[in-house]
């Protein structure tokens, strides 16, 4: 049994046999774990810009699955309030400009300054929680939430650490499979394997 932890795939070959008695590796058996409905949602927004009103509707829409916290990662804010702070957003712009002539040189230098203001406190982090893929537990993603300025304020989602939570899922699922396994003859590897 071959365990592929990236696609969260598995081959099992019935006559792949051993050096001494050798199969034709022809007779498999494949599982693809499916990904859950609320799994593919979050996948979908990773990377994605928001403008206000979309990520006030995508939160609503998935309240059953959300926490939002302040921007220390300990504060939770209630949901309501956070999707109140993220309709409402000023965006405030100062700009400063200085110049200095002199017999045989100039100087001159810009500066803005812009600032995002807004009456309640805008959520940070989101903690989405889901079952990943049908028949592995479920688990809480942080998604880092970052507030990008200009004429519309845009918000960027991106989820913290994906590729840790992929790696833990695929040991979850190989625990799975070896201890399914313990008392038969099968054994289980991690890696793809193909026949010639």
């Amino acid at each position: 049994c071959f365990i592929n932890p990236h696609a969260m795939r598995v081959i099992a070959f019935f006559n792949l046999g051993d050096i001494d008695l050798p199969g034709h590796g022809d007779h498999q058996a494949h599982l693809t774990l499916q990904k859950t409905e609320a799994f593919r949602e979050l996948l979908n927004i990773n990377g994605k810009r928001f403008d206000q009103r979309q990520l006030a509707e995508w939160l609503e829409d998935w309240i059953d699955h959300l926490q939002t916290f302040a921007e220390d990662g300990r504060t939770e804010l209630s949901l309501a309030a956070s999707v109140a702070a993220i309709r409402r957003i000023t965006i405030g712009t100062n700009a400063e400009a200085t110049s200095e002539e002199q017999t045989f040189s100039s100087r001159r230098s810009a500066m803005a300054e812009v600032e995002a203001k807004h009456k309640d406190q805008l959520p940070a982090f989101l903690k989405f929680t889901c079952e990943p893929y049908q028949g592995l537990q479920e688990r809480t993603f942080t998604v880092r939430l970052s507030l990008i300025t200009g004429e519309k304020p845009q918000i960027s989602a991106r989820i913290v650490r994906l590729e840790t939570a992929q790696e833990d899922m695929a040991k979850e699922l190989e625990e799975k499979l070896r201890f399914g396994f313990e008392d038969s003859e099968v054994r289980t590897f991690v890696g793809e394997f193909h026949t010639l």
